[in-house]
């Protein structure tokens, strides 16, 4: 019964881990929608910060919790309250932050400019991320399965 679950349990991490990674691809996605749709309503409708936030949609940024922190609170309050359930690393959230410092403070091109260069650098690390999710997957379901084997060894 205990290598079962011992066996059980690795399958189950497993799980996890594969989980993890897709929504790492997932929220760098959502974050990048996020952009792309700022853009277009700064660009195209001159739309106010506040209603942008209030009307954009996205499952992955909704299960963390950030777009209702971001209607609350604003960008940069949202990072700091949900970086805890958002898998993203230092330098995308310093990038993410500074936008989110500057958005709304200055004139229409210079929002789109700021825009666009946190585009890059999003779209960037989106493509790495969604590059390395299938090999850091499948390095970590070896690592995990192997891990719980050996303990079944050692227990036996």
């Amino acid at each position: 019964a205990g290598v079962v679950l011992l066996f059980g349990l690795s399958l189950f991490f497993c799980l996890c881990v594969s989980r993890m990674e897709r929504g790492r691809v997932r929220q760098t996605e959502g974050f990048l929608l996020l952009l792309r749709y700022v853009r277009t309503q700064i660009s195209c409708f001159r739309t106010p910060v506040q209603e942008i936030y209030g009307s954009f949609r996205n499952p992955a940024l909704s299960e963390c919790g950030f777009l209702d922190a971001l209607r609350q609170y604003g960008f940069p309050e949202a990072l700091d309250r949900c970086t805890g359930r958002l898998y993203l690393d230092e330098e995308e959230l310093k990038t993410l932050s500074a936008f989110g410092r500057e958005l709304g403070r200055s004139y229409c091109e210079d929002q789109i400019a700021l825009c666009d260069y946190t585009l890059e650098q999003m779209e960037r690390a989106f493509d790495r991320r969604r590059e390395e999710a299938p090999k850091r997957t499948r390095v970590a379901h070896s690592l995990v399965l192997t891990g719980g084997l050996m303990l079944i060894l050692v227990l036996l």
